[in-house]
C-alpha cells in the first residue's frame, strides 16, 4: 500500500488517512457550531452587564476571526482533496485507459 503513496505530498498523504476518520469529521463539526454558540452566550450574559459598543465591537471582531479561521482550514482541505482527486484520477486512467471529464462517464 506504501508504493502506491510515492506520489502524495504529505498534506494528501495525512488526508487520505483521516479521510476515514469520521470522528474527526464530527469533532470539527462540533467545533464550529461550539464557536457560534459561545458568541451568542457570551452576547448574551454580557449584553446586560455592560452595554457598551466597544465590548460588541470586541465581540463581532472575535467572531469574524474565529470563522475566517474555520474557513481558510475548510478551503485549504478542498483544495487538498481536488489535488488528491487528480493524482488518483490519474493513477485510474492509468490502469484503465478512459478519458476523465466534468460531464461524466
Amino acid at each position: 500500500m506504501k508504493a502506491l503513496w510515492t506520489d502524495l505530498d504529505p498534506a494528501e498523504r495525512m488526508l487520505l488517512e483521516r479521510s476515514a476518520d469520521l470522528a474527526l469529521t464530527r469533532r470539527r463539526l462540533r467545533l464550529v457550531v461550539a464557536s457560534g454558540a459561545l458568541l451568542v452566550v457570551a452576547l448574551i450574559v454580557a449584553a446586560p452587564l455592560v452595554a457598551s459598543w466597544e465590548l460588541l465591537l470586541f465581540f463581532a471582531v472575535a467572531y469574524v476571526l474565529v470563522t475566517t479561521w474555520e474557513r481558510i482550514g475548510y478551503a485549504r482541505t478542498i483544495l487538498v482533496y481536488k489535488g488528491l482527486i487528480q493524482k488518483l484520477a490519474g493513477r485510474l486512467e492509468a490502469v484503465e485507459p478512459r478519458p476523465f471529464d466534468s460531464a461524466g462517464p
